[in-house]
């Protein structure tokens, strides 16, 4: 089916109806969905588990896996990748200074199996069918932003399950922000994969870590991680100034303006 951005919407909205009902079946908390190995698989395992299902599915009935999941070739320079590798080093120290000694490794490994599914699933349908989307209908920088606006809206259902409305307006910023990077990766890399991968490995070391309920201050191995992390998304931020000078197909916009005009 011919990418269009209503088409993209509707299935984003899909997603996030078939994770708010598989939240009211097992009447979620959302603050203590990773406090214990039951509450993340009723409330992360499972719910993401049917999401993905429902976007594989989708996927492949409008025939998109390709565009879904690759860029036509690395369009972007290939010096960009610093925001990606600065972003995973944030992540690989969030997830190395929680206390697993804390928690049944059982737990660990439930929330880590719940997280590959949540970065499969949440790049999938933000970077990956709204933007493919998004690309037939509007140019590549809204595009760039209404998969960022929507990946962070993806959140605001928190606060049917019990999240504070200020700390999800909290959330919805910062997705937003992390959406700039997981969308510079796709770019530099060619691959959605990669934006899978480092998504997982964020949100498992960010809810492992509240699930000890320790403090992560900026002393801390996963304090300076989450630091690390939030500056690569700011430093994503401004360097989408940089990739939306070069077209899709890796040339850049102004070498393209000149050669029309020659």
């Amino acid at each position: 089916m011919k990418p269009n951005l209503w088409i993209g919407l509707a299935v984003f909205i899909g997603y996030m109806a078939v994770v708010f009902a598989m939240w009211t079946v097992f009447d979620i908390d959302y603050e203590a969905v990773q406090d214990t190995q039951q509450s993340a698989l009723e409330g992360i395992l499972i719910p993401v588990a049917v999401g993905a299902a429902y976007l594989v599915i989708v996927t492949s009935l409008l025939g998109w896996w390709g565009p879904a999941l690759r860029e036509r070739t690395r369009n972007v320079p290939r010096w960009l990748v610093i925001v990606p590798i600065i972003f995973t080093i944030g992540g690989l120290m969030s997830f190395a200074g929680a206390d697993f000694g804390a928690l049944e490794m059982t737990h660990v490994l439930t929330i880590g199996a719940g997280v590959l599914l949540v970065g499969f699933s949440e790049e999938l349908v933000s970077r990956g069918i709204l933007l493919t989307g998004a690309r037939g209908s509007v140019g590549e920088v809204l595009s760039w932003f209404i998969t960022c606006l929507m990946f962070g809206l993806l959140h605001i259902i928190n606060i049917a399950f019990g999240a504070p409305a200020s700390s999800t307006a909290f959330q919805i910023l910062a997705a937003f922000l992390a959406g700039s990077t997981f969308y510079l990766t796709r770019r530099v890399t060619g691959s959605l994969v990669a934006a899978m991968l480092m998504h997982a490995l964020w949100d498992w070391g960010s809810l492992v870590n509240k699930a000890v309920g320790g403090e992560a201050t900026v002393a801390s191995i996963s304090g300076l991680g989450a630091t690390i992390g939030q500056v690569a998304m700011y430093l994503s931020l401004i360097l989408m100034l940089v990739a939306f000078r070069y077209n899709l197909d890796g040339t850049r916009k102004s070498k393209q303006k000149a050669e029309t005009s020659a």
